[in-house]
């Protein structure tokens, strides 16, 4: 298993500071300090106030991918702000922890204001801090099992919720699978991964865009999915695990966000996130082969979003022919590779 990306560039931040601080002003946190914590898909800072409450503050503006702008999708502010209202329908109907939006003076969730270097408005969003720490080491047996129940925990809030008027987030299906798979490509170009691997693949998703066209979207089985929710994404309080970073989360099936989570997770202790998540709710009988081909989705809609990042093309450089010898030949031929035989 290979280390998982920490996504952040550190870099310097001088401009999106004073942006941050402009944003502050919209809310009710006098004299606060900001800490840099870095740049992806959005840039984010720690803010504490002299009380010593604190919160992340998310400028929706990061590293653009390179192509057709589909970064856009997740920064447009009805998508900010219908990811803000789950956030906050799961604080009040569920006892997880979860960040909590804050709404700024005006009692909006999303603050945009106007900034001439981006030649339009910028939006930001301010969360409460999640207190935890995130793990230094391969979790235990105990915590897999845990995190499989707060998996399933979201799960059971996001079939069981009616969404408010407008709420809109993208969609993790076909169409999002195809342009990631595009994207990749980019790789290929700036000669970071080989043609063949790059083959093998645009073969794999093929496949996959088969097998979910053929899935009935029902409401047991598709739904509202962080669909991200790797160890870098997830804190631990005591023996409590808190997710984090719902940046990412959309619609797509409940079996799909399983597979983006499960790779991070040595093969021994796999079974135990599902004796968590079946603590909760059920899975069907084959649940094993269909985490495997949406573990093949996910990681080539991950991959895509970290080639956006020239910061991460030395990692995937690795990370890519790994996948392709341990992960993808042995799918395309129809075996197991995500669980002990």
């Amino acid at each position: 298993m290979l280390e998982r990306s920490k996504r952040s560039e550190q870099t310097d931040n001088g401009m999106n500071e004073e942006i941050a601080q402009a944003a502050l002003k919209y809310y009710d946190l006098a004299n606060a300090q900001l800490r840099f914590l870095g740049q992806s898909q959005n840039t984010t800072f720690q803010v504490e106030t002299p009380t010593g409450d604190q919160f992340l503050l998310r400028l929706h503006v990061g590293i653009e991918a390179t192509g057709d702008g589909s970064q856009n999708a997740w920064r447009e502010p009805s998508a900010i702000q219908s990811e803000l209202l789950w956030l906050n329908a799961i604080v009040h109907d569920t006892n997880l922890t979860v960040p909590q939006p804050v709404q700024n003076r005006l009692g909006e969730w999303v603050t945009s204001f106007a900034r001439e270097e981006f030649g339009s408005s910028i939006s930001c969003s301010l969360l409460r801090w999640v207190e935890g720490k995130h793990l230094d080491s391969e979790p235990t047996a105990q915590q897999v099992c845990q995190l499989g129940r707060l998996m399933a925990q979201l799960h059971q809030h996001a079939s069981s919720w009616s969404l408010p008027a407008g709420f809109s987030r993208p969609t993790h299906d076909v169409e999002q699978l195809r342009s990631a798979t595009s994207q990749l490509g980019v790789l290929v170009q700036r000669g970071t991964i080989s043609t063949d691997d790059y083959q093998v693949f645009q073969k794999a998703a093929a496949q996959v865009q088969e097998f979910m066209s053929s899935l009935q979207q029902t409401r047991d089985t598709w739904g509202l999915i962080h669909a991200d929710l790797h160890q870098g994404n997830y804190v631990l309080y005591g023996e409590e695990v808190r997710p984090i970073d719902f940046s990412r989360c959309g619609f797509g099936f409940y079996l799909y966000d399983i597979g983006q989570s499960i790779g991070d997770i040595d093969a021994s202790l796999r079974l135990h996130f599902f004796e968590g998540y079946t603590s909760v709710r059920t899975l069907p009988a084959n649940y094993q082969r269909i985490v495997e081909v949406f573990f093949v989705g996910a990681t080539v809609e991950n991959f895509a979003f970290l080639s956006a990042n020239p910061q991460e093309h030395e990692w995937l450089s690795r990370a890519v022919p790994y996948v392709v010898k341990n992960h993808l030949h042995l799918y395309l031929q129809g075996e197991t590779f995500l669980f002990l035989k």
